[in-house]
């Protein structure tokens, strides 16, 4: 059965143009699908070695994180940091090391993985402040003692008081101040 009508197409394997008799041709001649069909079995022996070469190179080279122990470089390669770096760690005691001898430095490898667990974190008790009629505003107790705004600032943070801001005012506990300017009170 014949057909009416031409459909340009795009070879696969050369790129040029040609006019196809049917709608699924792929190639503009024969030697075009030769060279394909001899391209795709390269590729596919290619992948077979790859694999196998891939496969040789993993058996030579084990995972230096399968082990329990783990030496220096190992646990250099593990955590992607130099030997120094390693030795460093074990220096400063956060990484805890057995040395056999004294070319061999052995590394347990549940001590690295302890070196990434985050500290456990503390709960801190909420702390209100004290109310607004126990506390001076900066201003009042500039006033009451008699004493420059830096020179207050300073006292604060020099004795670590607790100030706090409400509105346009900063202000800190009658009882702490009083204790500071008058300590026989």
């Amino acid at each position: 059965m014949s057909s009416n009508f031409t459909v340009n197409r795009i070879c696969i394997q050369c790129g040029n143009v040609f006019v196809a008799k049917t709608t699924v041709t792929k190639f503009c001649g024969k030697l075009c699908a030769k060279r394909y069909g001899v391209q795709r079995k390269r590729e596919a022996n290619m992948a077979e070695m790859d694999q196998a070469v891939k496969k040789v190179i993993e058996e030579k080279n084990p995972d230096p994180s399968s082990g329990e122990f783990l030496n220096v470089s190992s646990a250099a390669k593990l955590l992607k940091a130099s030997d120094k770096m390693i030795y460093y760690l074990i220096n400063i005691g956060k990484l805890n090391a057995i040395n056999l001898s004294k070319r061999k430095t052995l590394v347990y490898r549940k001590d690295i993985d302890k070196l990434f667990e985050l500290p456990p974190v503390v709960q801190l008790k909420e702390f209100k402040p004290p109310p607004i009629s126990e506390c001076y505003n900066m201003g009042e107790a500039q006033k009451i003692f008699n004493i420059s705004e830096k020179a207050l600032f300073d006292i604060i943070k020099r004795s670590n008081l607790f100030k706090f801001q409400d509105g346009w005012y900063t202000y800190v506990a009658k009882v702490d101040l009083d204790r500071i300017f008058n300590p026989k009170l």
